[in-house]
């Protein structure tokens, strides 16, 4: 019907269309006619049609061409609401740039990869983990950052220096483990990253430290470092170590108060459960103030520290801070 209309207007031609409940016919004007018979009535139809007074019966399947209804001469308000929302709906897979408009695609609409990346959580970092500024000396330093070799977790580890046998560093957390109960620690290790330089010096390796209320009767003192001090590991690479199955007696407690003592830094040291069986003398449990990594004050040191354990976590150390698994 349209190419017909189109093609008897362009020709100047008034025509009337006669619309019956079985067919059409075309009359008047023009050169072109049609006609359908067996119609028992008939409405006359008389182009161009005056605005707003299309009704239903003026209309046939297919009769409608994009030319019909181009954006010059059709405004949104002239359609049915549920008729512009069909219209702005494309057919599965059909979409692309011409069919997507701002504020139309939601989460449901992109792929389960998509999806699974937009709501991808990242990393939660810890607070109050940083260097220990009361226990740091001359030039040294504990860095966060990423790693020249393979790190045993993640990208990244703690980076530490000290450049001689006067300087000392610390990185820990002074805040959120104090009051717990050493006997509570469970499995205490790490991994250690060093050097044939740093091995050559003598025993150089950095040392876990707890800062503790020993709560010991025999020795007047509510204060001491737990401390624990592995064998050199091995050049150029990372060596785990396991310092509560450790069968050398590698940790001591610091203070005056312990000199002479089964388990003093200064003395033969104890191992894990001879240290345990020490602090456990009936009276009350020695109870943790501080958990840190540390070197020096001993002798020149660059390498770095990862996957540290206890209290039944494991503190991965990457270049944007400290997570716990």
């Amino acid at each position: 019907m349209s190419n017909s209309k189109n093609r008897l207007m362009a020709a100047g031609s008034a025509f009337t269309l006669v619309v019956t409940a079985v067919g059409i016919s075309v009359l008047g004007g023009g050169a072109a006619s049609a006609e359908v018979s067996g119609a028992s009535a008939a409405t006359a139809v008389t182009y161009p049609l005056a605005a707003n007074s299309v009704a239903s019966s003026q209309l046939v399947n297919r009769s409608i061409a994009h030319i019909d209804y181009g954006l010059e001469s059709i405004a949104q308000d002239n359609l049915a609401p549920a008729l512009v929302s069909l219209l702005r709906t494309p057919n599965p897979n059909t979409v692309n740039a011409g069919t997507v408009q701002d504020g139309t695609l939601t989460e449901a609409d992109l792929n389960a990869a998509v999806q699974a990346k937009l709501n991808a959580t990242g990393p939660v970092y810890l607070k109050h983990w940083g260097t220990v500024h009361r226990n740091v000396m001359g030039a040294a330093d504990a860095e966060l950052a990423a790693t020249s070799t393979q790190a045993p977790l993640g990208d990244g580890a703690l980076n530490l220096h000290t450049a001689s046998a006067t300087d000392k560093v610390a990185f820990g957390n002074e805040t959120d483990f104090a009051g717990q109960n050493v006997k509570d620690l469970g499995t205490v290790g790490f991994s250690v990253y060093t050097t044939g330089e740093n091995n050559a010096l003598g025993n150089n390796m950095p040392s876990i430290i707890f800062e503790i209320d020993p709560n010991v009767t025999a020795v007047a003192s509510n204060y001491s470092s737990l401390v624990y001090v592995p064998a050199n590991g091995t050049a150029n690479q990372c060596t785990a170590f396991n310092a509560t199955t450790d069968a050398v007696k590698h940790w001591g407690l610091t203070g005056t108060a312990f000199n002479g003592t089964a388990c003093s830094i200064n003395g033969t040291r104890c191992t894990w459960a001879e240290m345990l069986t020490y602090l456990n003398d009936g009276d009350v449990d020695a109870k943790l103030l501080t958990a840190t990594i540390s070197k020096g004050r001993d002798f020149a040191f660059s390498g770095a520290v990862d996957a540290l354990m206890f209290g039944g976590k494991t503190y991965d150390f990457e270049a944007a801070g400290v997570t716990a698994n």
